[in-house]
């Protein structure tokens, strides 16, 4: 009896220390998405917002929102055109179908890989994840966010997609720029209370 107190014990204290990590993980993050923003050069704020920014809006972390996601690789999927808030589109390939759980409710989302950064340098293994969800007009922007994440270095079958990263588009700040829109296939039928709120 005492081995398995001591056992539950280490890994109560475990987890405590995980979480802490992943707190300072998730602080940090926010800490650098806060300091592009106040950045002069890099901001999409427009100046007028740019003197009175002291940062974004969050949501408290959640540990529920960091998944992990099985996929369903589409190596050989035809070219996706997404269409931006410019009018135009851009080209996608998707690399896999994500499919995961929160509260209990079976969720998926495309992972598409841009083909103008595909053969950038830096960016070969750049994955992109624009979405929408019941959130979307009341605590998030009304025309959805994004996730970025990379193609895993080893090949498990699963990847880690961490909404507590997920960030607004730059046109949500200011209109001179043009951002894909996420795709129908892309709405989540549940609140993402996690990430930048708007």
């Amino acid at each position: 009896m005492k081995k398995v107190l001591i056992t539950i014990l280490l890994i109560s204290q475990l987890a405590s220390a995980q979480n802490k990590e992943y707190q300072q993980e998730i602080k940090e993050h926010r800490i650098e998405l806060n300091n592009l923003f106040k950045h002069k050069k890099n901001s999409p704020l427009p100046k007028s917002d740019l003197k009175k920014f002291t940062s974004l809006p969050f949501f408290v972390a959640k540990d529920k929102y960091k998944v992990n996601a099985k996929l369903t690789y589409t190596f050989n999927s035809p070219i996706t055109y997404i269409q931006n808030t410019g009018g135009q589109t851009e080209a996608y390939q998707q690399y896999a179908l994500a499919t995961f759980t929160i509260d209990g409710k079976e969720l998926s989302l495309s992972i598409y890989q841009s083909m103008s950064l595909k053969n950038k340098r830096g960016y070969e293994n750049y994955l992109f994840i624009p979405f929408t969800d019941k959130s979307n007009g009341k605590t998030t922007y009304t025309g959805g966010r994004y996730l970025d994440t990379s193609i895993p270095k080893k090949s498990t079958g699963y990847i880690t997609l961490d909404f507590n990263k997920a960030y607004n588009p730059y046109c949500a700040y200011n209109k001179k720029y043009v951002c894909p829109i996420p795709p129908k296939n892309n709405y989540l039928d549940i609140e993402i209370l996690a990430g930048v709120k708007y």
